[in-house]
C-alpha cells in the first residue's frame, strides 16, 4: 500500500479519500451533514508530529487541493499549572501524574468544548441565510485555538491565558488534532491489569516502577479520553516507532538540536529519566494500537439497536446479514498505520481492522 509514496503522501491520500465520505459519527445529529473532517494524529516522542503536521498543513491548504484547516494538540489541552498542583496534591502517591504528561493530566473539557466549536463554526457557516450575503462579505465563524506554555512557572507549564490564543475562521475542511498517546484505549478488565503486572518485573518493563493502583487510575482516566475526545476523531494516523528503545534515540537527537540551536537542553541521562516517565504507558497500550482499530470499541454507538441485532444474528438470515453488516460498519478503513524506520523513514503503511 501507498508505493513509491513519502510518509507526507500517504497520510495526504488517506485524508482525501475520506473528505467525501460521510463522517464516521457525530457526538449530536445536527452536526451530521456540516462537520469537518476530523484526523487524529498519534506517534511517539520525537517522531516527528509537528513536523508531520506542519507538512500536512502546507500540503491541503495550497493547491490543488486549497482546503482549509484547524490544528491544535493534546500538548495544547494539559491542566493549568493550578490544577496540576491541584491533582498531584490529591495523589500523592502516584508519580505517573507527578508532572504533566500522562492520561489524566489533560484538560479534556476544553478538548471537547474546542471540538464542539468547531462543529458548531460550521453548522452556522452552512445553515445561515447565504440569501443576505455574497460569499466574499459573508462573516467567518471564527474558532479560539487553545495555547499551553511549557516554560511557564520555571518549567511546569501552564495554559496561555484566553485572551492571547490565536483566532482561525472557518469554515474548516479538515481538523489535525495530534498526541503522543492518542488512541490509548483502556484495558477495562482488572484481572488482565493485574496479571501484565505481576508479570513486569520478570520482564523488565518500567511499570513495575510503580503502584498497580497508580496504573490503573491511569487506566481508568483513559475512558474519558474516549467518551470526550476519541469519539470527534472520523480517521485515524498512527505513527509507529520500530520499537519503544527508539523513542529514547529520538528524544536524544531532539536535545541535541536543542543545544546547537538555543544553547540549551536536557543531557542524555534528563533525557532518559523525562522519557521512563511515559514508558508505562506505551507498554501498557501501545501494542493494541498497533494491530487493533481505535475505532472498533465504539462502533455500535453508530448503529441502530434493530441493526445492532441483525448484526448478532437476531434477524432473519442471521448469519448472512452479519457478515454484511459487519462489512460496513463505519470504523472499517479509517485507522492507518506508518510504520517508520529508525531514521523515520516510511517502510509500509496498513489499514487496521
Amino acid at each position: 500500500m501507498h508505493r513509491g509514496l513519502d510518509k507526507t503522501q500517504a497520510i495526504v491520500q488517506h485524508i482525501l479519500r475520506h473528505i467525501p465520505l460521510p463522517r464516521r459519527c457525530t457526538p449530536d445529529s445536527k452536526y451530521s451533514l456540516t462537520k469537518p473532517l476530523v484526523v487524529g494524529l498519534s506517534g511517539p516522542q520525537g517522531i516527528g508530529k509537528t513536523t508531520i503536521t506542519n507538512k500536512l498543513v502546507s500540503t491541503l491548504t495550497g493547491a490543488p487541493h486549497n482546503l482549509r484547516v484547524f490544528t491544535f494538540s493534546m500538548d495544547d489541552l494539559y491542566l493549568s499549572f493550578k490544577e496540576q498542583e491541584m491533582l498531584r496534591e490529591a495523589h500523592p502517591n502516584n508519580k505517573l501524574i507527578e508532572f504533566r504528561g500522562l492520561p489524566g493530566t489533560h484538560d479534556l473539557k476544553l478538548g471537547s468544548n474546542t471540538f464542539r466549536a468547531l462543529c458548531d463554526a460550521n453548522l452556522s457557516w452552512y445553515e445561515s441565510d447565504s440569501g443576505h450575503h455574497t460569499e466574499g462579505d459573508k462573516p467567518r465563524p471564527v474558532v479560539l485555538q487553545p495555547s499551553y506554555d511549557k516554560a511557564a512557572f520555571s518549567g511546569c507549564g501552564d495554559q496561555v491565558p484566553k485572551e492571547q490564543w490565536k483566532q482561525e475562521q472557518g469554515p474548516f475542511d479538515i481538523v489535525l488534532f495530534e498526541g503522543w498517546s492518542l488512541g490509548f484505549r483502556s484495558i477495562r478488565d482488572r484481572v488482565r491489569m493485574k496479571k501484565i503486572y505481576e508479570e513486569a518485573d520478570a520482564k523488565g518493563l518500567f511499570l513495575a516502577q510503580h503502584s498497580l493502583e497508580s496504573l490503573e487510575w491511569i487506566d481508568n482516566t483513559l475512558r474519558e479520553y474516549e467518551r470526550d475526545l476519541y469519539e470527534f476523531m472520523d480517521i485515524f494516523v498512527h505513527l509507529s516507532a520500530p520499537n519503544l528503545s527508539t523513542i529514547f534515540k529520538w528524544r536524544a537527537e531532539q536535545e541535541k538540536d536543542l543545544w546547537a540551536k538555543k544553547g540549551t537542553g536536557m543531557g542524555d541521562e534528563q533525557v532518559r529519566e523525562f522519557v521512563k516517565r511515559f514508558m508505562p504507558a506505551y507498554e501498557l497500550y501501545l501494542e493494541r494500537l498497533k494491530s487493533e482499530n481505535v475505532f472498533s470499541s465504539s462502533r455500535s454507538e453508530c448503529l441502530g439497536s434493530e441493526e445492532i441485532d441483525e448484526a448478532q444474528g437476531g434477524g432473519d438470515g442471521g448469519s448472512k446479514r452479519e457478515s454484511s453488516l459487519l462489512s460496513t460498519l463505519p470504523f472499517r478503513g479509517r485507522h492507518l498505520r506508518v510504520d517508520l524506520d529508525q531514521d523515520r523513514d516510511m517502510i509500509s503503511t496498513t489499514l487496521v481492522e
